[in-house]
């Protein structure tokens, strides 16, 4: 709040380009708006490894040597992703937008308030929306939306979790145990971004875009949980669902599976700065046999850990422009909370359904974009090199 204070007051308008590590504590010093902003998105990338730091400790004091191991192991690839991206030589500085003005802004932080409500909502982390509004509706380079949506993902699984964790929604145990594959696969992602062509980003994130929405519209409105079966990793979860008033218990089933697969969904996530929910709630739900609103809150909190460790590639190489990621951060910051507790106590049919009209009609947008097709109402992207 504070850098964004003296951004308008002294600029009219957000700064866009981040503060080094070496030069950031002489400009808090200085009271630089840049400085202020980017130790603000620091803060909140850092976040997850503390909170995983904390899970190591109270799980060891607990008696519970076995996921005190499995959040050691995450802790330690989310610490060597951040060592990669702060050592490693970044090429040339990105181009940043010019400065936006406060209508864009606000603009963009009611588009990342309605994506964060429904991200938190479905579980996806909101990203999946963030990216393709940025670069379609505002015509914000690609390689920009995806870091502005990376640092906007953290701040929505931070927040949809305060809200799913105070009601035991959140399998901690069981999200854990799926990140251990889930971060190296995101840190993969987001070196994987920094060097493909943006046109070819802007192809697969359509495709990613499309096959979302179909898999949505065919896959089975509810799966049955499993509540009786053996449970080797103690992962065995139980909530309130306060829409039917009954207390819910099950046991995740094919773990091998989910974690493999969960692999797959870290790579999205470090390509599209999206959390990789759009592969973790169908999955948790659909193969591995997790109630729907659990697998919803669970995703939540995984998306937050994968896309840090990727954000951080993206920070080193400049990716984050501030002002399109603060104006982000502050509407998803308040979108998830809502969408979180709007989740807890609707699912409505009608919701998906204009979910997958919106996914799809931004899909194709950004595959006809992919192959320089101008979309009558679509911005075309702006600053040039991606």
């Amino acid at each position: 709040m504070v850098g964004t204070v003296l951004g308008f007051v002294r600029d009219g308008a957000l700064s866009t380009e981040t503060v080094g590590l070496a030069a950031l504590p002489g400009g808090l010093l200085g009271l630089d708006a840049a400085a202020w902003l980017t130790l603000g998105v620091l803060v909140f990338l850092v976040a997850p490894p503390v909170a995983i730091g904390y899970l190591v400790l109270r799980f060891a004091r607990g008696g519970e040597r076995l996921h005190a191991v499995i959040s050691a192991g995450v802790l330690a690839l989310l610490l060597s992703g951040l060592a990669t991206a702060l050592l490693r030589r970044a090429g040339p500085q990105e181009t940043y937008l010019p400065l936006l003005g406060l209508a864009p802004e606000v603009g963009v932080f009611v588009a990342a308030l309605v994506a964060g409500t429904l991200g938190a909502t479905l579980g996806l982390g909101g990203g999946v929306f963030v990216v393709p509004i940025l670069s379609v509706f505002f015509g914000v380079p690609l390689k920009t939306s995806i870091a502005a949506s990376a640092v906007s993902v953290v701040v929505n699984s931070l927040g949809s979790n305060s809200v799913y964790m105070r009601h035991r929604m959140t399998n901690v145990r069981l999200g854990l145990f799926m990140e251990l594959t889930t971060v190296v696969g995101a840190v993969v992602g987001g070196i994987v971004v920094v060097l493909v062509a943006p046109d070819v980003l802007r192809g697969l994130f359509g495709v990613v875009l499309i096959v979302l929405a179909v898999a949505m519209l065919l896959t089975p409105r509810q799966r049955s949980q499993v509540s009786d079966a053996p449970d080797p990793l103690h992962l065995r979860g139980a909530f309130h669902d306060p829409s039917v008033a009954e207390d819910v218990e099950y046991v995740p089933q094919h773990l091998v599976l989910g974690a493999a697969t969960s692999s797959l969904a870290g790579v999205t996530s470090g390509l599209f700065g999206i959390g990789g929910g759009v592969l973790k709630m169908p999955l948790l739900h659909t193969i591995m046999r997790v109630p729907v609103k659990a697998a919803a809150a669970t995703s939540v909190f995984m998306v937050g850990v994968t896309v840090s460790a990727s954000a951080y590639v993206y920070y080193a190489h400049h990716l984050v422009d501030l002002s399109v990621t603060v104006p982000a951060v502050l509407g998803i910051q308040f979108g998830s909370r809502l969408g979180a507790e709007v989740a807890r106590k609707i699912r409505s049919v009608t919701l998906v359904r204009i979910l997958v009209v919106v996914l799809v009609y931004l899909g194709v947008v950004l595959l006809l974009q992919a192959f320089g097709i101008h979309v009558p109402g679509a911005a075309a992207p702006r600053g040039a090199p991606m």
